[in-house]
Parts: structure tokens; sequence; C-alpha cells
């Protein structure tokens, strides 16, 4: 039965997968605004949602110390992995100052979450703070989005809004619903195999919370929409710490590990770092930018490994 579920939910990811993306794309076709501005606001909001509702229900128990390593991890797989893996499919080029905006912001919020757990402990002072930032947020992209849509009030494709939005909301549940028992079932038949804990905890619950993403990254990337992959990644980046976070922060204050300043932040930066920088010069990220960031992280898991 483990193994019904398991293809059943694979096959529910990959096909919601495909409908997200293609109300993603229907959306930016019918309001005229461009796919790293949806990516990083409509798309990222609803692959991240699952995310939030945990880590407020861990706050809620009083289990906040997980939070930001969890957290943290998700958006080193998130700027390694997933932005890696779609490098490599379809390598991007950066032909506006969009995209380096957006990744400012997702090179800012880490420090700036960084900054205010100095003393290991997120507040509810903090959480206001990074919710106002979060507000500043989704104001400012709304206003791009607006600004976008005026500029280019004749487009091409689907005018009929509502069809695109259905399939976009159709497509994030399935990978919601879908991932959550794609993960469940996978971890359940690793124990069949008997696969240790520890290897199961690196992989499969390292992978699991950033999987909505991942399965979405690559659809999109396959499809070609390499901006909404950018735009995905960099706003669930941002989000997981101004929304995630100051959700769980406003719930109950929490705890942070001097491993998020040891290992998670400086390492996420430093992969942020090998994607953009370059970028800044050339106006696209190469295949190669994406080999050393999956290769960056597969030396991360292996020092884990290699520690416990």
């Amino acid at each position: 039965m483990i193994y019904v579920i398991f293809l059943a939910s694979l096959l529910a990811v990959t096909k919601g997968a495909d409908w997200l993306v293609d109300g993603a794309v229907g959306i930016t076709n019918v309001l005229g605004i461009s796919q790293i501005v949806v990516g990083a606001t409509v798309v990222s909001l609803g692959t991240t949602l699952p995310e939030a509702l945990i880590s407020a229900f861990a706050a809620y128990q009083g289990k906040g110390e997980i939070i930001a390593g969890t957290t943290l991890g998700s958006i080193l797989f998130n700027t390694a992995v997933i932005l890696g893996l779609a490098v490599l499919i379809k390598p991007p080029t950066l032909t506006s100052r969009e995209p380096f905006y957006k990744a400012g912001t997702m090179i800012a919020v880490p420090i700036l979450f960084a900054l205010l757990s100095l003393d290991h402990h997120i507040s509810r002072g903090d959480a206001l703070l990074l919710a106002f930032v979060l507000l500043f947020f989704l104001i400012s992209n709304m206003m791009k989005g607006m600004e976008e849509s005026l500029e280019q009030k004749e487009t091409a494709g689907e005018k009929n809004l509502s069809r695109p939005v259905i399939r976009l909301i159709v497509g994030s549940a399935a990978v919601v619903l879908g991932a959550k028992f794609l993960l469940d079932s996978g971890v359940e038949i690793a124990r069949v195999l008997g696969i240790s804990e520890a290897i199961i905890a690196l992989t499969l619950f390292a992978v699991g919370s950033s999987l909505p993403e991942l399965i979405t990254g690559i659809t999109a990337a396959r499809k070609g929409h390499i901006d909404l992959v950018l735009g995905n990644v960099m706003g669930a980046n941002t989000l997981n710490i101004i929304f995630v976070m100051a959700l769980a922060g406003l719930i109950q204050p929490f705890s942070v590990s001097p491993t998020v300043f040891q290992v998670d932040i400086p390492i996420s930066l430093l992969m942020m770092g090998i994607l953009f920088v370059p970028a800044l010069f050339t106006r696209r990220i190469g295949r190669l930018q994406g080999v050393l960031t999956i290769i960056g992280y597969i030396l991360c898991l292996i020092f884990i490994i290699d520690v416990k």
C-alpha cells in the first residue's frame, strides 16, 4: 500500500507542478507582469505557506529551537540545489535590474536575521520588525506588478484571468499535499529497506521542506520559464525569514543555535554570491556556477555526516 501512495503522490506533485507553472505563466500573460515578480510573490507564497504553518505549530508547542536551523537549511537547499539544477537545465540571461533587486533582498534578509539574533534569541520585537519588512516586501512587489501591468496593457495569450488562477490554486494544492504524502511514504519505504535514520534525516527530511520549490523549479526550468524559477527561489528564501520566522517568533520567542551563525548563514551567502556576483559583470548565470553550488551542497552534507 505504501508503494501505491508513493506513486500516487509522485503523480500528484508532477501534474500539480505543471498546473502551477502554467497558471503562473498565464497570470503573467494576462496582467503583463514579469515572471520574476509573480514567482517572488504569488508562487513563493504558495510554496512557502506549508513551512510557515509547520513552524507556527512548532513554536506553539514550544519547539522553537528547531525553527531557525530548519528554515535556514531550506534556504541553503533552495539556493544551492534548486537554483543550481535550474541553471544547469536553462542558464538565465539577466536583461533587467529586477533579478538583482530580488537577489539583493534575498542576501540582505539573512544578514538582518543574524544581526537580530546576535543574542541567540528571536524575541517578539525582533519578529515584529521582520513582519514590517514582510509588509514592505509585499507592497513593493505589488506596486511593481501594477506598474508593469499598466505599461503593458496589450498582452498576448489568455485574456481570462480565472482559468490561470484556478490552475495556480489547484496546482499549488496538489504540489503541497502531494509533497507531504510523497515525503511520508518515502521515509516509510526507506525504513522498510533498512536505511539508517541518520541518512533519512540528512536527505529526505532535509529535502522535504523544499520539495514544493524543487518540483516547481525543475518543471518551470524544463518548460523554459527560468525567470519564474529565479523569482520563486529568491522569493521563497526571503519569505522563509520575514514570513516563516516572523510568524513563529510572534507566537513564541525562540532560541537560535550557534550553528546558524557558523554554518547555515555563511554558506548560504557564499552560494548566493557564487550565483549572482559574477552575473553583475556577465549578465548571465552559467552552468559552471550551478555545478559549483551543487558540489558545495554535497560537500556540506559530507561534512555534517563526518561530524555526526
